[in-house]
């Protein structure tokens, strides 16, 4: 398998996360979009309550206002101012006082505000009041008389930072010199009746809620903390205020959104703090929890993906590698992959199939190899009879010349060399045995021609390898026919044998020197042949086909030209790849 190539299990994870991912992008995107619209909500809805909160504080306030006015033009009220210069008894004038002020009480049962109504008389410096202890004060009531309601400033002190106040007169132009009006009437309530109504807003809703005036004292709620009250004020005095609107402001690492709305009737604002967490957690709660979901099906995703690369890409993985290693001829190979499912009865199948390539392979092998023995034996058995016919021509001429010794050495050579030729029964010997073979071999024939020579050098410790029996004696012999037979001078074959790259080498090399390209290619092309192939050649492509099929595909004979243009043939093996 490529190392390029993906597995099943991260092209699953990649698809998985490919399709998440789109998802949770458009999911955050969406999330963004509710925060803000359901932010937008809240803020309009906020604004709205403050708006019906600053609508109920005008009504009230504009009642009282209304009452002042109406009580100024009230006959009892008018009567009043002069009193004391008409000719009523101390009776009378008790009576149309009580009339007056039963009307102020009646005003004042009838909300909810605990308040206070004084109606004055500049004229006669009398009062008649609500409450206890109310005198004349020209001074204190022009002071009053500076702006509408008057609402205590901060720097007022705590007694008088406690009363709201409204004074009318009449008529109207007397505001500027009090000591020319005909009637006062002094409205004022307790500033805890606005803090009662912003705890019943509180109560209805969620937040701190406070009453903001610009240049006087703020009122909040009973529960508002200090510190939120001052930053509130700080940023409300910081903003330039519209009639309604909202601010985010930071304190302690908490984020607050301030709604506001104008009461008009006051100069001032009622204001609503609320914690953005308190509005966002609920949303950014299902918002982690669709996060989770998402988080679940991606491991969810990636478990099943690996399931199925564990049950399905790994036995496709052994499959395939175990096909390649087959394809490549490793026919031992087996897949010892234990799975629970289908794939089992695959690779029982393919283990039991390499099982059956084996053995057929083996079998065949088996067969070659008892083929190629049985052509050795049918080999064995054709000597050629020329070389024992010539053989025994220099014997009967070495004894016409009475050279017994000739003859001797002669019989002792075609006796050790027949013996060994013909011994069919062990067809493994020792390399020493081989080399004794081709040096009888070679004695012979430089018995009957002088101007034949050869060498031989082995390393010692190669003599007692098992090798093939007359692997040696063909490559010696074409060395001899088709190399120096022909020379006129002296010929010479060398044997040299070494361990190189960790198998062994065996050389046969001759001084022929007719040895061309175009001979030494043809001669390379027969070993390649086809093993049904047959040619002149049968000795070289005989030995080089049972060196590869003993030892195997590294192996065979190896030619080339040597430097005086004879024929190097070298035989190469390696003894552990003997199969």
């Amino acid at each position: 398998m490529s190392h390029k190539e993906r597995s099943l299990f991260s092209k699953l994870v990649g698809s998985l996360i490919f399709l998440l991912l789109p998802v949770l992008i458009l999911s955050v995107y969406s999330h963004s979009i509710n925060e803000k619209v359901i932010t937008r909500q809240i803020k309009q809805s906020s604004i709205g309550q403050l708006s019906t909160l600053a609508a109920q504080m005008d009504n009230i306030f504009l009642q009282l206002e209304t009452f002042s006015r109406v009580l100024l033009r009230d006959p009892n009220v008018i009567e009043f101012q002069d009193m004391s210069l008409l000719n009523y008894s101390y009776y009378e004038q008790i009576s149309r006082k009580k009339i007056i002020q039963d009307k102020l009480y009646l005003q004042v049962a009838s909300t909810d505000w605990t308040q206070e109504i004084t109606v004055y008389s500049p004229r006669t410096g009398q009062a008649i009041s609500t409450a206890r202890g109310k005198t004349y004060d020209p001074l204190h009531l022009q002071k009053l008389l500076e702006g509408s309601w008057n609402f205590p400033s901060v720097d007022d002190g705590a007694d008088n930072a406690s009363q709201l106040s409204l004074v009318t007169v009449e008529p109207y132009e007397a505001e500027a010199d009090i000591s020319k009006a005909n009637s006062i009437v002094e409205i004022s309530f307790d500033r805890n009746n606005i803090v009662r109504m912003l705890n019943r807003f509180e109560a209805q809703g969620s937040g701190d809620v406070l009453f903001y005036k610009p240049n006087a004292a703020s009122l909040a709620s009973s529960a508002c903390p200090p510190g939120l009250l001052e930053e509130s004020i700080s940023a409300l005095e910081a903003t330039r205020l519209s009639p309604q609107g909202d601010i985010t402001l930071a304190m302690g690492g908490i984020s607050y959104l301030l709604t506001y709305s104008e009461v008009a009737s006051l100069q001032g604002y009622v204001a609503n703090i609320v914690p953005l967490q308190d509005i966002l957690t609920p949303l950014r709660t299902t918002n982690r929890f669709s996060y989770l979901v998402y988080a679940l099906l991606l491991v969810v995703g990636i478990a099943v993906a690996w399931v199925l690369y564990r049950n399905v890409q790994v036995p496709l993985r052994e499959l395939v590698k175990g096909v390649q290693k087959i394809k490549m001829g490793q026919y031992k190979t087996r897949i010892p992959l234990k799975v629970n499912n289908e794939f089992r009865l695959i690779i029982s199948r393919f283990n039991e199939m390499a099982d059956e390539i084996q053995r057929l392979i083996e079998n065949v092998l088996e067969q070659k190899l008892h083929a190629r023995e049985a052509e050795l034996k049918q080999l064995q058995s054709q000597i050629n009879p020329h070389f024992l016919y010539n053989s025994l021509s220099y014997i009967i001429s070495m004894t016409k010349l009475e050279r017994k010794d000739a003859v001797l050495q002669m019989a002792y050579h075609l006796s050790d060399y027949y013996r060994y030729s013909t011994r069919v029964q062990n067809q493994q010997v020792k390399l020493g045995e081989e080399l004794k073979n081709a040096a009888d071999y070679l004695g012979i024939h430089r018995m009957r021609m002088n101007r034949i020579r050869y060498e031989i050098d082995v390393e010692a410790d190669m003599l007692e390898l098992q090798v093939p029996r007359l692997i040696l004696q063909p490559i010696v012999e074409n060395a001899l026919i088709h190399g120096i037979e022909a020379l006129e001078d002296i010929g010479t074959i060398t044997l040299t044998g070494r361990r190189v790259d960790g198998g062994c080498s065996l050389s046969v090399e001759d001084n022929g020197g007719r040895m061309t390209t175009e001979s030494l290619n043809r001669l390379n092309l027969l070993l390649a042949s086809p093993l049904d192939e047959r040619s002149e050649s049968c000795g070289l492509v005989n030995v080089h086909r049972r060196l590869r099929l003993r030892y195997g595909a590294e192996s065979g004979l190896r030619l080339s030209i040597n430097a005086e243009s004879g024929l190097t043939a070298e035989l190469y093996w390696k003894e552990e790849e003997e199969h």
